[in-house]
């Protein structure tokens, strides 16, 4: 299987997977098998449809990777929230089925157990600008990271038993309904997130409010943690998030280790998510260039050992995507390593491209090599491309 941007798609290739159509949720526009024809090509490009999986030889055992994220457990989480969000949208009191939400994100933890390379392809899925996805993308995100945090989440909890620190369960709800409180918001406040902030001071401590609305909606339905990760999910580390403290008549900010270690987790996911889905149109930024600008414009705003895991489950250079290396050569992503998440290892291309010619590559051991572009794009370019951002409120 190769990941091919769809301006660069051909005539004759195969499907790997099915593709979806970015505007209207769960609707199939072709099934994995399609062999492409120019004018399918071109309804893709006018659909803003920006990527696909085609079958290639010698990268079949790539398949498993993505097939992985689409399991039925990540859809049931995708359609818990979806619930969440409509029921409580309809209803005037507040609705949570926190039984349902700790079932699905159990068997979502199953299910990430049990595969062994647990990283997260985000840039290969998800390219619809859609509150549900962004739900579900955080909360399968968060558990993610805290799975790989064990340890930390055991320091940080150090007053429970190891076994319960490091449950992440309560941490995959929170993430599952860390935006609930917008449903009790005005229409016209629902749109706004930390890269897209009110511009007025009225508007944005009405949009504030949204952490407080949802901590009051959970709090009676759900364990202490998953509202406190809810409530202060958009608290930075360097105590300039919201909401405020208020003691007696002194405002304080929190920041560091004052703020629960799931909150601190659920902002990474967060924030990750909403860099991701800021590229132009319908595209979605690459992992490495939300990465970066994580790791540099954004990184006051996050616990440093939160952030330091996040390149170890989230692949900067995801299998399948084609990569050029330093000696100009063109290769395919086959593997990760968490412990070298930036070196990944690589199949050469021919020189048309349409090939494997080499055995594995591993750029760890090979230190005479590197990744210089993805996609074509140099990398430099990629750190570039989350330039228009504004950081927000």
């Amino acid at each position: 299987m190769l990941i091919v941007p769809v301006n660069e798609a051909r005539p004759g290739q195969k499907l790997a997977l099915g593709v979806v159509n970015p505007q209207i949720k769960g609707q199939e526009l072709l099934k994995a098998g399609f062999v492409l024809e120019p004018a399918i090509i071109e309804r893709l490009k006018s659909l803003r449809v920006t990527q696909i999986c085609v079958d290639f030889p010698g990268l079949e055992d790539l398949d498993s990777l993505i097939i992985a994220q689409m399991s039925p457990e990540r859809r049931e989480v995708y359609q818990q929230v979806k619930n969440a969000i409509a029921d409580n949208e309809k209803s005037a009191n507040p609705v949570v089925k926190y039984t349902a939400y700790v079932e699905a994100t159990r068997s979502l933890i199953k299910t990430m157990l049990g595969r062994p390379e647990n990283a997260m392809l985000l840039d290969v899925l998800n390219t619809s600008d859609d509150e549900v996805e962004h739900a579900t993308s955080v909360a399968h995100l968060s558990l993610t990271l805290g799975l790989k945090l064990d340890a930390y989440l055991i320091r940080e909890r150090a007053r429970l038993p190891a076994q319960v620190a490091k449950d992440v369960t309560s941490l995959g709800v929170a993430g599952m309904l860390h935006d609930i409180g917008k449903t009790k918001l005005a229409e016209p406040l629902r749109k706004y997130h930390s890269l897209n902030p009110p511009k007025s001071e009225t508007e944005t401590a009405e949009w504030q409010k949204h952490t407080q609305i949802g901590y009051e909606m959970v709090r009676g339905g759900t364990d202490a943690t998953t509202a406190a990760a809810i409530l202060h999910h958009h608290q930075r580390f360097d105590g300039k998030g919201f909401p405020r403290l208020v003691r007696g008549e002194n405002t304080i900010e929190m920041s560091g280790s004052q703020i629960h270690c799931f909150a601190r987790i659920l902002t990474v996911a967060d924030v990750f998510d909403r860099v991701a889905r800021s590229g132009p149109g319908a595209s979605r930024l690459t992992n490495y260039a939300v990465i970066h600008a994580l790791q540099t414009r954004f990184a006051g705003w996050f616990d440093p050992e939160v952030l330091a895991v996040l390149p170890q489950v989230v692949p900067p250079f995801s299998p399948g995507r084609r990569v050029t290396l330093s000696d100009q050569s063109i290769a395919v992503v086959t593997g990760f390593n968490a412990y070298a998440p930036f070196q990944p290892t690589v199949k050469r291309l021919d020189a048309s491209g349409e090939s494997v010619v080499d055995t594995t590559i591993d750029l760890k051991r090979d230190t005479g090599l590197s990744v210089v572009a993805l996609d074509g794009v140099p990398l430099e370019d990629l750190k570039r491309s989350h330039d228009p951002l504004a950081p927000g409120t």
